[in-house]
């Protein structure tokens, strides 16, 4: 649980340092940074339901109109402390009714945690501030995440994966970029 609640501790921070005139700025995931921010405030909502048994058309049923109203910032805090508590509270081995069928509450973890930390680059990129995450939560995410990177991509929602094209002493973050489609 530390390495969720760290990464959606830096997801919010990004959020937080956001310039008010970047949220219509488009990201490097081909949406405005608003609707990125968004996007993972949905994520959040919709896998904290997945985690209390409420299935995957019903989650998204709950979740249409805007989701961010008059304070983002709220809506991005509230959202990672339901998602927290719903992985604090799955079952070992719990299956979720997932977005494109069964999966693990492990495996869905990953996922959630690439949203958190990618997108947050991706709108630090946006927006034209320091691109630099936290290495901790990098170095952590990576170690939890390069052992399963095919399955991963192969969930398709990562872009187009790696280039190929990174040396071997690559930094960690430059490599968790470039893992998941982001050519810094």
């Amino acid at each position: 649980m530390e390495l969720i609640e760290a990464a959606s501790a830096e997801f919010e921070r990004v959020v937080r340092q956001l310039p008010v005139d970047s949220w219509d700025l488009p990201t490097p995931s081909e949406v405005s940074v608003r609707e990125l921010v968004e996007h993972v405030v949905v994520g959040n909502r919709f896998t904290a339901m997945l985690l209390a048994g409420v299935g995957r058309d019903e989650a998204r049923g709950r979740l249409g109109g805007d989701q961010l109203g008059d304070d983002p910032v709220a809506a991005v805090v509230e959202s990672a402390l339901r998602q927290r508590d719903g992985f604090a509270a799955a079952a070992p081995g719990q299956i979720l009714d997932g977005p494109k069928g069964d999966i693990s509450a492990e495996e869905f973890l990953r996922f959630r945690l690439i949203d958190l930390v990618v997108h947050a680059w991706d709108l630090l990129r946006a927006a034209g501030q320091d691109e630099t995450l936290d290495p901790q939560i990098v170095a952590g995410l990576l170690e939890l995440v390069e052992p399963h990177v095919d399955e991963i991509l192969a969930f398709g929602a990562y872009g187009d994966g790696p280039s190929g094209t990174l040396p071997p002493d690559a930094d960690p973050q430059l490599r968790l970029l470039d893992m998941f489609g982001r050519r810094p």
